[in-house]
């Protein structure tokens, strides 16, 4: 057997699956707490802070496909990922800071507001790209095996996940803690830059962890990679936009990933405003996440081996979206407990974690099924690009996120729900806070629900694929 279907340990899965907590960490920090942090602390309005991720994105997104294809290229004795992996933590640790450094009495205007944001979190997340690009193409080379593979990426899903619920809990249980002045705890501006100087600290250990557990995989490739040029980089985009698998998974996570950077931008709101949850209640929801995504990790790799990944990819987005809106409805219409309450935060507990199992099995799947794409192109093309297939993804998900945290400012600019520490939302404004949250979003996921339904790649056709690969 060849060393790429060969078994990985678990050490080495973790090991890998550890620089996940870092990006995981960027992630969760863009979705939810930077975007509220401007505009509910700060009183940056929510059209220019959306803005402002959006266009940061953007450039983050153009950098996705160049440093894909740099890393594909690049040579030297550590290989062609982890240079690249290794120097990201600078820019991201120094940037990442910076973010949360303005203060509300700082007496900034809107414009200026903007700048600070859009610098800052375009700096941080381009440094990201180039940690996040390589590893997730290191990944796929680790392993070509239909469920070796899915494993890899199931243990990174995992510690992504604990590494994001990690750092929610740091935030509700030490540095946003409900206080007599400040309910809740993260509209006080003081304890936000001790939270960005511990979120890089955790980014610069992930990464390191990741290096150096990981270096025996650092030539891994399979196939001789021409030198770089930018002509190359074209022509490798136009190879896989030719592909119909990735065609799919391009348009189908598009939609997914522009509902998820909408719902969980808004979700700190509800959990605000709308369920008037505390700090304490908030932090104990991370034992649910932290079940929940548990449990995908554990169900995904076994559903694999009986079924077809895009059958458990569909089950999974038709029902993240049809679970987040039910509890919603359930409230408005009295069958739940009053907000604010121990009682309705333990009712809500089995859709968050039915919801939230779904939403993690999706995400080990679409990254187990773009290695599988990736396979079909390379056997198309003859040229290995999964630096360039996976910053692909990357690109699709930060583009489209930052559309969805747009669309959230907007919608709440809409809604005219108000910003700043000194004002508080309207019944009214809550109320259509909800219904953007719950049916708005659901729609947004059926549209890729329609999308993946399309997808051709079965356990046959790679076992095809990867027969002629070996033979090459």
């Amino acid at each position: 057997m060849s060393r790429s279907m060969t078994k990985i340990r678990l050490s080495t899965k973790f090991a890998y699956g550890v620089g996940a907590i870092g990006e995981s960490s960027v992630i969760w920090l863009f979705s939810t707490l930077a975007f509220f942090y401007y505009n509910q602390v700060i009183g940056l309005s929510g059209t220019l802070a959306g803005l402002a991720v959006l266009i940061a994105t953007i450039f983050d997104a153009i950098s996705d496909p160049l440093v894909g294809s740099i890393s594909d290229n690049y040579k030297s004795r550590l290989g062609r990922r982890h240079p690249f992996m290794y120097i990201s933590f600078i820019p991201v640790s120094i940037f990442y800071v910076l973010l949360f450094t303005p203060k509300p009495d700082w007496d900034l205007s809107q414009i200026q507001l903007f700048w600070w944001m859009f610098v800052c979190a375009s700096f941080t997340r381009i440094g990201m790209t180039f940690f996040e690009v390589p590893h997730r193409s290191l990944g796929s080379e680790m392993s070509r095996s239909y469920t070796e593979r899915t494993s890899i990426f199931a243990t990174r899903e995992l510690l992504g996940w604990m590494g994001g619920l990690f750092n929610a809990f740091l935030a509700y249980t030490i540095f946003f803690k409900d206080t007599p002045d400040y309910m809740p705890g993260t509209k006080n501006p003081e304890p936000w830059i001790y939270y960005g100087m511990t979120g890089a600290t955790i980014m610069c250990f992930s990464v390191l962890v990741t290096y150096f557990g990981t270096l025996k995989y650092r030539d891994n490739s399979q196939i001789d990679i021409p030198v770089f040029n930018l002509k190359l980089i074209f022509n490798q985009i136009f190879i896989a936009l030719k592909n119909r698998s990735f065609l799919i998974f391009f348009f189908g996570y598009l939609f997914i990933a522009v509902s998820w950077g909408m719902g969980s931008s808004l979700q700190i709101y509800m959990n605000t405003y709308f369920w008037e949850f505390k700090s304490i209640m908030l932090a104990s929801y991370l034992g649910i996440y932290v079940l929940s995504t548990i449990s995908a990790f554990l169900l995904v790799p076994a559903l694999v081996k009986v079924i077809e990944k895009r059958t458990i990819l569909l089950f999974a987005i038709m029902f993240a979206a049809l679970i987040p809106p039910i509890p919603i409805f359930l409230f408005i219409n009295g069958f739940l407990p009053a907000s604010g309450t121990w009682n309705l935060f333990y009712a809500t507990i089995p859709f968050v974690y039915v919801g939230n199992t779904c939403l993690s099995s999706s995400a080990i799947i679409r990254e187990s099924m773009l290695g599988d794409i990736s396979d079909e192109v390379e056997l198309d093309s003859k040229i290995g690009q999964q630096g360039l297939m996976f910053a692909s993804s990357s690109l699709i998900g930060k583009l489209n996120t930052g559309l969805g945290i747009l669309m959230a400012g907007i919608a709440l600019e809409f809604i005219s729900f108000p910003q700043g520490v000194e004002v508080n939302p309207s019944a009214e404004n809550i109320f259509n806070l909800a219904m953007v949250q719950g049916p708005l979003v659901a729609i947004l996921m059926f549209i890729p629900f329609g999308i993946f339904s399309m997808y051709k790649i079965d356990r046959h056709r790679h076992e095809e694929i990867i027969a002629k690969l070996e033979q090459t």
